[in-house]
């Protein structure tokens, strides 16, 4: 697996100026880093994966409710058409209707109106107050029984703190306590990294494997599936691919990731349990078609623009300061640069962004 994209970039620079991008509202450099990983090798598992965790991060359910069902359509196109080129990437970046499928996504996301997340506590600041809950619970001072929780926690098969951390989180989702939703859905998920995790029934579908299929988050996909069906907002089908495209991108969200889907599905929940129906605001709609269509028709320049930087990447030699003694020797010697390691083409490609 390459350790950079085409033109020489780490991963979680593009990745970061992706996301950075469209909370700017900056169509041109979102379709441009977009576009710089549809053409690495190893970038659409990435780029899948990077878009959902910014829609959740900077746009939600609030504001594009049907986004999760284009990109999980579009990325069965995208994988179609990568499983018939025999995963020649070249190929794939090639073919419009894959440039078409990712620009028309990505400009949704820059012209959606944006929402950002609020400030998450870290595992550590849960665990300082843990003692201080975990006092009062045994105590009585629990929350007990909750309609959710109770409906898919499983005897003999989901640990009892599994139960109490869900009507917990439950009942601090419905009396619109943030602090302390934020709270239960980050130590639910630092659960995980625990020696003493409780026992939970395997909830994961087939495509998940290894130690991911035990994951106590499951147990969070569940209750966020139920309260999304209870509040009747989404179609079945968008409800349904919400969760398909969690599940596509589980692995490569990361545990960041992960938890910041997770806690924009529930405090778009908290918000929705709050208000009557008649109170609800319809969905945002999508983004004008001229806007996007706009942005479209232009991706093509950027594949351009990427084509010719990935070419001088590979095949100019300037002076570079800070190489190897081996490196530098390579460059004086050679007319082309075919030497060089991972690290010194790095550092020529940045050279090359500041010309």
């Amino acid at each position: 697996m390459s350790k950079h994209t085409i033109c020489g970039y780490a991963w979680g620079d593009v990745q970061g100026a992706l996301q950075r991008s469209i909370a700017a509202a900056d169509m041109d450099r979102a379709q441009r880093w977009a576009a710089e990983l549809v053409c690495s090798e190893s970038g659409l598992g990435r780029l899948e994966a990077v878009l959902f965790h910014t829609w959740a991060a900077y746009v939600g359910l609030t504001n594009a409710p049907g986004w999760p069902q284009t990109w999980f359509k579009n990325i069965q196109h995208i994988r179609l058409i990568w499983h018939r080129a025999g995963g020649d990437i070249l190929a794939v970046r090639n073919t419009p209707s894959v440039r078409q499928s990712v620009a028309e996504v990505v400009a949704w996301l820059v012209l959606a109106p944006k929402r950002n997340l609020p400030v998450i506590p870290k595992p550590e600041d849960c665990f300082r107050e843990s003692e201080a809950v975990r006092r009062r619970i045994r105590s009585g001072g629990g929350a007990g029984d909750q309609t959710i929780a109770k409906r898919i926690w499983v005897p003999g098969q989901d640990g009892a703190d599994l139960k109490t951390i869900g009507n917990e989180l439950e009942a601090a989702l419905r009396a619109n306590q943030t602090t302390q939703l934020l709270f239960w859905i980050v130590w639910l998920l630092t659960m995980d990294t625990l020696k003493d995790a409780p026992s939970i029934k395997e909830r994961a579908p087939p495509e998940i494997t290894g130690k991911q299929r035990k994951s106590v988050a499951w147990f969070l996909v569940e209750m966020s599936k139920e309260f999304l069906g209870d509040l009747r907002i989404l179609s079945a089908e968008d409800l349904k691919a919400l969760f398909d495209l969690f599940v596509t991108t589980w692995t490569k969200l990361g545990t960041k990731g992960r938890r910041d889907v997770f806690v924009a599905l529930l405090l778009f929940i908290q918000e929705r349990s709050q208000k009557s129906l008649t109170l609800v605001a319809p969905p945002t709609p999508k983004p004008p078609i001229t806007g996007m269509q706009g942005a479209m028709g232009a991706v093509d320049k950027f594949y351009t623009e990427i084509a010719e930087e990935a070419r001088r990447f590979v095949a100019e030699t300037p002076e570079i300061t800070g190489l190897t003694p081996e490196a530098a020797t390579t460059l004086r010697a050679a007319k082309k640069v075919t030497t060089l390691t991972s690290d010194d083409k790095l550092a020529l490609a940045y050279q090359l962004l500041h010309r």
